[in-house]
């Protein structure tokens, strides 16, 4: 078993390898960009740096009744995006019955999405 972030979206769970977590956030404020696909919510000015925000629920399908809390910073390959998600739940050893996210595939998925 591996390391992951647990994470909650709407009424799913899910894990994220912790390799590829840089950290976690309050949703804060995210500036919208106009023309963007709906699953972006825009970006947001993290320390410095200008960060997208995804809608991790938008891109998986998920319906939520409340908007996201926290900002999953997540990297593969050197880029870098900020998922929006419900609550993280736990980081340890992968559990049963959350699904996992490889970051590889996240990313396609987002870029599809923008």
């Amino acid at each position: 078993m591996s390391t992951v972030v647990s994470i909650r979206v709407g009424g799913e769970r899910y894990a994220v390898p912790v390799e590829n977590v840089r950290e976690i956030a309050d949703f804060g404020l995210v500036a919208a960009l106009p023309g963007a696909g709906p699953a972006v919510l825009g970006v947001r000015n993290l320390r410095g740096q200008v960060l997208p925000v995804f809608d991790l629920a938008a891109v998986l399908g998920v319906e939520r009744a409340d908007g996201p809390l926290r900002i999953l910073v997540a990297e593969d390959g050197g880029r870098r995006a900020g998922l929006a998600v419900d609550d993280v739940t736990d980081v340890g050893e992968e559990s049963d019955g959350a699904t996992r996210l490889a970051a590889a595939d996240l990313f396609a998925a987002l870029a599809r999405t923008a």
